[in-house]
């Protein structure tokens, strides 16, 4: 079951429509971009379209390879736009990413691409990030004790194991009080930390139905 999923449709319809030939797509992961793989994969199967995947998950992989697209990293091309979802998102732009534990994939393509269009349904929109979930956050498996303790001391005042992530690291889901732009620089410094749900600043581009 997807949640919003006629919303959801409609946004992979959006962006699907703007593809073109020979394209490097860095593509995201979650529901709305699931939803986005196949469009552009009917696309590419209809219209003999060439283009190439950087994907953010194991399950979106096996989606490209199911229509046909072409896989690549990030060493082999470089991206020319990529798209994703997000889990919340503020009236800056701002993110919260990660519940489906991909974060530190989805963090490299949107380092690496040009621009990312963000698909949102409106059940996203927050007024502070956290606001509506804890901060995902990929360790290294033999670092959680460590990890943890350092976590507590910088405002972490609930912490969660939340299984394995696509690279077989450790997720942790984190809560914190107070959530803003230099908590994520604050835990990507503990050692341990691979990466954290957090994006503050990202050269992102919000896309809806409105």
């Amino acid at each position: 079951m997807i949640e919003n999923e006629e919303e959801k449709r409609k946004l992979a319809y959006k962006i699907a429509k703007i593809v073109n030939n020979n394209d490097v797509i860095g593509f995201g992961s979650g529901t709305t971009s699931y939803l986005s793989a196949i469009e552009i994969g009917k696309r590419v199967l209809n219209e003999n379209l060439k283009i190439k995947a950087v994907p953010t998950s194991n399950e979106i992989e096996k989606v490209c390879k199911q229509y046909n697209i072409e896989i690549a990293s990030l060493n082999e091309c470089n991206i020319d736009w990529s798209f994703d979802g997000a889990d919340e998102v503020d009236k800056n732009n701002n993110l919260l990413k990660g519940m489906g534990r991909a974060m530190f994939r989805e963090k490299l393509n949107i380092l690496s691409s040009p621009i990312t269009y963000i698909l949102i349904d409106k059940s996203k929109f927050v007024t502070k990030i956290g606001e509506k979930h804890p901060i995902p956050i990929e360790i290294y498996n033999d670092s959680e004790k460590f990890v943890s303790g350092e976590l507590k001391k910088i405002g972490a005042n609930k912490i969660e194991e939340a299984g394995m992530s696509d690279n077989n690291n450790r997720i942790l889901h984190v809560h914190f009080e107070n959530v803003n732009e230099s908590l994520e620089k604050d835990i990507k410094l503990i050692p341990g930390v691979i990466e954290s749900g957090l994006f503050y600043g990202y050269n992102v581009k919000i896309v809806t139905n409105d």
